[in-house]
């Protein structure tokens, strides 16, 4: 497999920085540059925040499936998980219109508003378009919003020690906070394709 491998570094208060390595199978600089791809990176962490909005926004804090063969909770699950797709895009497609981004929705909130609309009156077809312009309307009101995310930058550190080479985290150790987006110093811009085997 070949991949393309981009080195860069975010200053923290010093200057310094830790020099991160990411491997990627966009070996196109055409496709996405270096500085597009690091900063795409931070939004890794996104993927805690949808497991999060399944486990906790949708089904509930502590509660149990309600299917008790292999089958069905499998079909559950994949129940759920459409439910999320459908209320992400519905999110990403209103803020998208709005011109906001879409970060700064409230998924729980959105869950009520779209179940409040839905248990309240249900509309004829011909209204469908009305009905879900007044739904992206509420989803994007000012009172809908998170707060602004601040743009901070942490060590890679580890609670204890362990197997890795990180070093273990001090009570002192804070985060770097930043006015804008993080500063992303490229360190090799060389495509450097490479071959991996994975089998």
């Amino acid at each position: 497999m070949r991949v393309r491998i981009i080195e860069y570094e975010i200053p923290d208060r010093d200057g310094s920085g830790e020099l991160t390595d990411l491997v990627t199978t966009i070996t196109d600089p055409a496709a996405a540059s270096a500085q597009e791809l690091a900063q795409a990176y931070c939004q890794r962490w996104e993927e805690e925040t949808g497991n999060d909005q399944l486990k906790t926004c949708l089904r509930g804090p502590g509660k149990v499936l309600r299917s008790k063969s292999p089958d069905m909770v499998r079909q559950e699950i994949y129940g759920y998980l459409l439910t999320h797709y459908a209320i992400s895009a519905l999110i990403s497609r209103a803020a998208t219109e709005a011109d906001i981004d879409p970060d700064r929705v409230k998924f729980l909130r959105t869950v009520r508003i779209i179940r409040r609309r839905a248990a309240a009156r249900p509309f004829p077809p011909d209204q469908a378009r009305r009905s879900l312009a007044a739904i992206m309307a509420d989803i994007t009101s000012p009172r809908n919003f998170n707060p602004a995310r601040r743009h901070r930058s942490y060590p890679r550190v580890v609670r204890r020690a362990r197997h890795n080479s990180y070093r273990v985290k001090r009570p002192g150790d804070t985060g770097t906070r930043h006015t804008g987006p993080p500063a992303i110093r490229l360190v090799n811009l060389r495509l450097q394709p490479i071959m991996i085997n994975l089998g």
